[in-house]
């Protein structure tokens, strides 16, 4: 049987934040994109608790957490992230953020680079400036809609749903959840926040890249440009959408394992540069 706690924590600036904690062992934290909340980790909580404290959090706005002060936002979740590691005594942490959510843990990673001991940027650039492509096209997401069909979400593509109508119910569900800025905000916010290339100059933490080929906005190329201003990078490609993670659990739960227990080995070790395309069906 694995321990479960859940709770709230307040923040600096009094916004009560919903959080959940599963299994024991290294920390590993999961930072969820725009269009879920904690939940939307259900396919890899239970996963990898067998050997991980496993901490999701919703961020001001989304799901149970309060936005009292209007200023959700991937700059306050980097605080509020920072501070749910206080409230927990969490000293140092694995780092997983999807989408939004890498702009949240690279952020704390650049804040506080002693307390995140790897990264994982999902469909995400997190903010790191290109270094030949163009930035990333937010249009995707700006793009104004009325209330889709059933199932269908820009996030998870369009073979989710044919394959599996009530998983695609269900993200599309998630996602609209809590009181948050609307997409078209969100997406002007992560545009503006673009870190300084200086600051990857001695930046040392682990980091692996996962990126869907059928994705439309964080595509892999915008991925691996990025990923090349990084000393110990890791990119791996996996033939789905945005969503990698909710549309294929098996693939991308086996892609973070292995980087997970290549970084254990390696933490007292030099960095290294790896970049390898897994395609799946």
């Amino acid at each position: 049987m694995i321990e479960r706690t859940e709770g709230y924590f307040r923040t600096s600036d009094a916004e009560s934040i919903w959080f959940e904690t599963a299994g024991s062992g290294p920390p590993l934290v999961l930072a969820h994109g725009l269009g879920g909340n904690a939940v939307v980790w259900f396919q890899q909580l239970p996963h990898f608790a067998s050997r991980f404290q496993v901490v999701t959090w919703d961020q001001r706005g989304f799901g149970r957490s309060s936005n009292a002060s209007g200023r959700s936002g991937p700059e306050t979740s980097v605080s509020d992230q920072l501070e749910l590691l206080d409230h927990l005594g969490i000293e140092s942490a694995h780092l997983v953020g999807q989408s939004l959510g890498g702009w949240v843990v690279l952020g704390a990673a650049l804040a506080a680079p002693g307390r995140v001991r790897s990264l994982v940027l999902s469909s995400s650039t997190g903010g790191i400036p290109p270094v030949h492509g163009p930035d990333v096209d937010t249009g995707p997401v700006r793009a104004p809609h009325g209330t889709r069909p059933l199932g269908v979400h820009p996030a998870i593509g369009d073979r989710l749903p044919a394959a599996d109508p009530a998983r695609a119910y269900l993200y599309q569900s998630l996602s609209t959840f809590g009181r948050r800025p609307p997409d078209a905000e969100f997406a002007t916010m992560l545009a503006d926040l673009v870190h300084e290339p200086a600051a990857f100059t001695d930046f040392e933490i682990p980091t692996l890249f996962v990126c869907g080929s059928r994705d439309p906005v964080m595509t892999p190329s915008h991925v691996r440009d990025v990923a090349s201003r990084l000393h110990r990078a890791t990119v791996v490609e996996l033939d789905l959408s945005h969503s990698t993670y909710f549309e294929d659990p098996v693939a991308w739960n086996t892609v973070v394992d292995d980087f997970l227990s290549r970084s254990a080995r390696n933490r007292k070790t030099g960095g290294h540069r790896e970049q390898h395309t897994d395609s799946r069906p």
